[in-house]
């Protein structure tokens, strides 16, 4: 394999290319330089010693390519703890982040309950069906205010003309079904624009609704017309079992509204393992006069990722029918058609606003249409709904105050008075906000992988080919419902560092998915495209996924945390059901845990001991200014220009240590054998050799951590020319990089930037050496990262920042704010606040002020646009990118409670 070749390459180029360059003093070969190496060589051997098993335990596993199969063993989340009542409580969820709403099991064939709507007063209704979140769609606002993560939420979604609000709960009970029996209330009232003149309505059934208004007034004052909405609610099996109708109950539950409740007879209902029987209700609940009209579409499909397209296929469909009819006035309604085993019921209810109505999920029926038990029915609609969410409302409000203490008027979660007096008064309602879209972001995806081969042929020539993985399922967070919707790797380590701080049983089932996602040579994929539906949010030339990308390990964030709170629940043998549990977990995750490092210390290392490098930077690339390395997470945060198999990568490394030392505690403290953590606890202490770190990667002359390798700044980006017949010169093409000055040659590169900041940020630099004071001045310099909003994410002197990387690519990482490293530089700030030494204070100072730019600018842009965002500006903090970002943006949560 490629990657293997690469692990093998340890030739003397790179320290040729040092010595040629004039490398700096640190870096000379010293005798004391030589007896680190000697050392790291030798505790490199245990690692090797590993390497050799790991590969031996390859040749001799089931045939077939290792990266295709599934890591040996039992999965992680067959564990018992997340079985039981654990998986009975997670069974049904918000699991479709992809989707404005959407509801489903955490089952691999489920049935899906879904929410769609269209304005029919806009000029392009059928073009902007709302359903999948977009952010195209360009809604003023939406996302969850209260998320408990398992049974409770309350999500707001500002439309152009529309305020519509979502809110779920679920209800758990002896008699209940799998899962429980859940209500979910909708409701969309019209939103008030002051001074925008609001769009005529184009439907019959709205020019029929102003005779109450005002009928006996003498001379009538113009009325503005009301607003219209259609909204489209649907149910879909995913194994294609069929689904029962009942029109006449559907359109009786939905034309006008019920006091009484909902009536006995189900719209839809069905049988679909573990839940048996099920029925779904529809009531409404608003106080609109006028009749609605309901229309349906019943379809029998296989694809659940194109609903939106079918039902505006429905629709055109609809129309046809009517203009041969020969219709005056069209209506944009479903077909009221229902396919012969239709797995797919779409309802459409179009009325005046306000409008507003309960959905009820029963299941554990002996027969899908039977009259379900009536206390089951009430207690999941009308009254019954309004009191479960209102009861769910209070339980998240004490659970946040315990969690997040004196930010939330609580006393848990070990925050201080004066850590909330720091932040602005409405920084708890951006931390709700912020923590609920992370848990109600959290989703389920079932299906595999695609992968790309290469095989050198002989002759040196390479083929591809695209393979699929092993089907499995994924429950994990997405970094963005509008942008993301899926499971990214190295994002998925800062999501649950606030997840762990809110649901310890909820991280480590997430966890346990993403560790099974290991392939038997210790891989996982950066990035998860699970099944249809997360495939065709995917532009298709990145849906391949390289078996030798890695992506920063920031699960051993958490994963070194965990273990020492086991260690310390050893030693003062006070054991709760949480430690217990992560010491079962980080048992039984160990032998992954531990292929994942093997896996990175063969395939990422570097050219020298000590060093790493991450691979699929583009050595050919002649039209990025500075080739990405999409693989680090930073994308197109500057290294050097001209890439090649002798770089070294001073975050890499930092990542590796911060790794290391994560295994040999686990090991340590969950009492494995010493031969497994002899290896680990020696790697650890060589790769924290603060000597040895700053020979390779720090520069003397200004202080600062670099990269290495074969690098010039004289690099532009160019528009080729071609002279003409006639003499005359245009231009043509792409934009080429050109060299402009001197050539490329070994060096550490100057670009300060996030990049520089790994080793403050994994705490490898000693509390007592100047050096740590050097990285705070640079840390605090304005012309360098430091704003009003935060760490700019590369320095203002650098000769890249803020350039383009092509004519078609603008600067991602080369300036703008991003939370997750801001995060990492506040908690590095904290522990050397908290570490006795010379630099103490000014760490505490920094800490203080930093934490404050960042909640500070962070809530007033979540004020004023009403999003998380991706990155922040790093001249005006405003928003910028992706939105709403509430991934690692969420974080905010835990500085603002200073967690």
């Amino acid at each position: 394999m490629p990657h293997q070749q690469e692990a093998r390459r340890r030739g003397t180029a790179a320290r040729t290319a040092e010595k040629d360059a004039g490398a700096a003093p640190s870096r000379r070969r010293t005798a004391r330089g030589a007896r680190r190496e000697a050392a790291w060589l030798k505790a490199g051997a245990g690692v090797a010693s590993m390497l050799v098993l790991w590969v031996v335990h390859l040749a001799t596993s089931p045939r077939g390519p290792a990266v295709l199969r599934p890591f040996p063993g039992r999965p992680l989340k067959q564990l018992p703890q997340f079985g039981g009542q654990h998986a009975e409580q997670l069974l049904w969820g918000t699991y479709r982040p992809g989707y404005y709403f959407g509801m489903r099991m955490r089952q691999p064939r489920s049935l899906l309950v879904g929410l769609m709507w269209m304005d029919p007063q806009r000029s392009d209704p059928l073009g902007n069906i709302r359903h999948e979140a977009q952010q195209r769609d360009g809604l003023a606002k939406y996302g969850w205010l209260q998320h408990d993560g398992q049974q409770y939420g309350l999500q707001q979604l500002w439309d152009e003309q529309y305020n519509i609000t979502t809110a779920w709960a679920k209800r758990l009970c002896a008699e209940c079904g799998p899962g429980g029996d859940w209500g979910v209330s909708v409701a969309v009232q019209e939103r008030a624009q002051p001074g925008q003149q609001q769009p005529q309505r184009r439907l019959q059934e709205a020019e029929e609704d102003v005779e109450y208004e005002g009928e006996e007034e003498e001379q009538p004052q113009p009325q503005r017309p009301r607003q219209v909405v259609s909204l489209f609610l649907y149910v879909a099996s995913e194994d294609g079992s069929p689904l029962q109708l009942d029109l006449t109950a559907a359109a009786a539950a939905l034309q006008q509204p019920a006091a009484a409740g909902p009536a006995s007879a189900p719209a839809v209902s069905g049988r679909l393992p573990p839940l048996r029987g099920w029925q779904l209700h529809l009531h409404r609940t608003d106080s609109t006069p006028v009749q609605a009209a309901v229309n349906y579409l019943g379809l029998a499909t296989p694809h659940m990722h194109n609903l939106t397209e079918a039902v505006r296929q429905g629709i055109y469909a609809s129309l046809h029918r009517q203009r041969a009819e020969g219709a005056q006035q069209y209506r944009l309604e479903l077909p009221n058609l229902v396919q012969p085993g239709a797995n797919v019921a779409v309802f459409q209810v179009t009325s005046l606003l306000p409008l507003a109505l309960d959905l009820s999920f029963l299941s554990g029926l002996s027969g899908g249409a039977a009259e379900p038990p009536a206390g089951r029915l009430a207690a999941v609609s009308g009254l019954g709904l309004q009191q479960l969410l209102a009861d769910g409302s209070a339980a998240f409000e004490r659970r946040f105050a315990a969690t997040f203490g004196s930010l939330a008027g609580g006393s848990g979660g070990g925050s201080t008075e004066q850590a909330a007096a720091a932040v602005p008064a409405s920084a708890p309602e951006v931390a709700r906000a912020a923590l609920s879209n992370m848990l109600g972001g959290i989703g389920y995806f079932y299906g595999h992988s695609l992968v790309r081969l290469q095989e050198q042929q002989p002759g040196g020539r390479l083929t591809e080919t695209t393979e699929r993985l092993w089907d499995t399922a994924l429950y994990s967070a997405v970094p963005s419902r509008s942008f993301f919707p899926r499971g990214f790797l190295w994002d998925e380590g800062f999501h649950q560092l606030l997840i762990r701080r809110w649901d310890a049983a909820v991280s480590r089932d997430i966890l346990g998915h993403w560790f099974d996602l290991m392939n038997a040579q210790g891989w996982i994929a950066r990035e998860q495209i699970l099944g249809e539906e997360a495939r065709a949010r995917v532009p298709a030339e990145f849906v391949r996924q390289s078996p030798d990308a890695a992506n920063p390990p920031t699960f051993f964030l958490l994963l070194s945390e965990m273990s020492q709170w086991v260690a310390a629940a050893a030693q003062s043998k006070d054991w709760g059901d949480t430690t217990r549990a992560d010491a079962q977990f980080l048992k039984a995750a160990w032998p992954r845990l531990r292929a994942w490092y093997l896996w990175f210390n063969s395939t990422q290392a570097g050219p020298v001991p000590g060093s790493y490098r991450w691979r699929v930077r583009d050595p050919s690339s002649s039209r990025e200014l500075n080739p990405k390395t999409l693989t680090s997470g930073l994308d197109d945060a500057p290294r050097a220009s001209h890439p090649s198999d002798d770089e070294r990568h001073v975050d890499l490394r930092c990542w590796m240590a911060l790794a290391t030392r994560a295994l040999a505690t686990i090991g340590s403290n969950l009492g494995l054998p010493h031969k497994e953590v002899r290896p680990f606890l020696a790697a650890a202490a060589h790769l924290e050799d603060f000597g040895r770190l700053n020979e390779l990667h720090l520069d003397q002359g200004s202080g600062e951590y670099r990269d290495w390798g074969s690098h010039t700044e004289d690099v532009q980006l160019r528009q080729p020319v071609q002279t003409l017949a006639d003499g005359r010169q245009v231009l043509v093409g792409d934009m080429q990089r050109v060299v402009t000055g001197q050539q490329p040659r070994p060096q550490l590169v100057p670009q300060f930037g996030y990049i520089s900041l790994f080793p403050l940020l994994m705490r490898l630099i000693p509390p007592a050496s100047p050096v740590l004071g050097r990285q705070l001045e640079l840390l605090r310099d304005p012309a360098r990262l430091w704003t009003d909003y935060g760490l700019r994410s590369l320095s203002r002197s650098a000769s890249l920042y803020q350039a383009r990387n092509t004519e078609h690519d603008p600067p991602y990482w080369r300036g703008a704010i991003w939370v997750n490293v801001n995060y990492l530089a506040v908690q590095a700030m904290r522990h050397y606040a908290s570490t006795p030494g010379p630099h103490q204070g000014r760490a505490a100072q920094l800490h203080a002020e930093l934490r404050g730019n960042l909640v500070g600018n962070i809530v007033r842009q979540y004020q004023a646009t009403g999003y998380l965002w991706e990155q922040y500006d790093d001249t005006t903090g405003q928003g910028k990118g992706g939105h709403p970002f509430t991934g690692w943006t969420a974080l905010v949560a835990l500085l603002a409670a200073d967690q």
